[in-house]
């Protein structure tokens, strides 16, 4: 009896330094992305020449892909745009509540909203021209932005909790494709630099890596 008792408070120990590392890891992602999201910041505030570079990037991107259908790039943009991931949130929230995860549902969807929030917040800061006419505008890209942040929550909530291997792996590759291919979307279209994908990119990462030890936290 003892030595099972003893066997638990071990296993129990050792979970829990390893959700301490987790934490520790998650930290030093946010700390590298907030830097790298910084840097990018100034730069498009304070370096007038990057509009041109990024400019050129943009059009050799366009260009690479303009023997594609552009149907497709509409499509998956389609799918990127805030009002469009309303459904979404809800399927996978139901999904989680099902399973009797509540504190993670409620944070899958705060945290979504949060990052569209925060992306408008900065883009009003920021006030970067778009290199096309449109009315709002482009630093960082909320496309990215919301998408690396929701689809990056569901990649840790499948790798935590889908048993098949084969789903997981399935679901994981299907899931980086889509924030992929909605960042390169952007590009295709010829409605973001990108500058402005990668900072969105790496300000949703930010917020996956909050969602993460958020859960952790509470969960504890």
């Amino acid at each position: 009896m003892l030595q099972q008792l003893f066997k638990r408070e071990k296993k129990d120990k050792l979970m829990a330094k390893r959700s301490e590392s987790g934490i520790g890891l998650n930290l030093n992602y946010i700390i590298v992305s907030i830097v790298v999201f910084v840097i990018l910041t100034v730069l498009v505030l304070y370096m007038p020449g990057l509009t041109a570079f990024d400019g050129k990037i943009l059009h050799s991107i366009r260009l690479a892909l303009s023997p594609y259908p552009i149907w497709f790039a509409q499509f998956v943009t389609e799918f990127g745009r805030s009002y469009q991931m309303v459904w979404p949130q809800i399927a996978a929230g139901s999904v989680l509540i099902s399973h009797k995860k509540y504190v993670k549902a409620f944070l899958l969807i705060f945290f979504t909203q949060a990052t569209y929030a925060l992306t408008i917040f900065i883009k009003n800061f920021v006030c970067r021209e778009r290199p096309c006419v449109y009315p709002e505008f482009s630093f960082p890209s909320g496309h990215s932005s919301t998408t690396m942040c929701f689809y990056g929550i569901l990649i840790y909530l499948v790798l935590h909790y889908v048993k098949s291997d084969f789903w997981r792996y399935f679901l994981v590759t299907l899931f980086s494709l889509w924030i992929l291919l909605v960042g390169i979307s952007r590009l295709w279209l010829g409605v973001h630099y990108p500058v402005d994908v990668i900072a969105g990119m790496f300000l949703g990462f930010i917020m996956v890596n909050l969602y993460i030890i958020t859960a952790k936290t509470l969960s504890k």
